[in-house]
């Protein structure tokens, strides 16, 4: 299986997450995109991204906050992990968008 197929969703995605994390008040530095396909042929896109010391990682991993990135990328499922660093993960192998309009 190739991740490749969905490289069009993890382009709208990578483009639209510093906005919609912007209009909740919130800028990190988003170090990188890793795209990858499980065995099982799901997608996932994995934000990473470098949060200040003086910034609570609450403020991220709020369920809110998580819903709202859910919302304005069209119903995606978003969860995060603050394991080895922060990163929200992103299932765009979700039927709700194969393709960004």
């Amino acid at each position: 299986m190739s991740a490749n197929r969905y490289l069009a969703a993890a382009h709208y995605v990578a483009q639209a997450i510093p906005g919609i994390l912007a209009q909740r008040g919130l800028k990190p530095f988003i170090s990188r995109f890793v795209l990858t396909e499980t065995e099982q042929g799901n997608a996932w896109l994995f934000v990473v991204l470098e949060v200040g010391p003086q910034e609570p990682l609450e403020n991220y991993a709020a369920s809110d906050v998580l819903d709202y990135i859910s919302t304005a990328l069209k119903g995606l499922p978003v969860v995060i992990s603050t394991s080895y660093g922060m990163r929200y993960a992103v299932l765009l192998s979700s039927p709700l968008l194969q393709s960004p309009n």
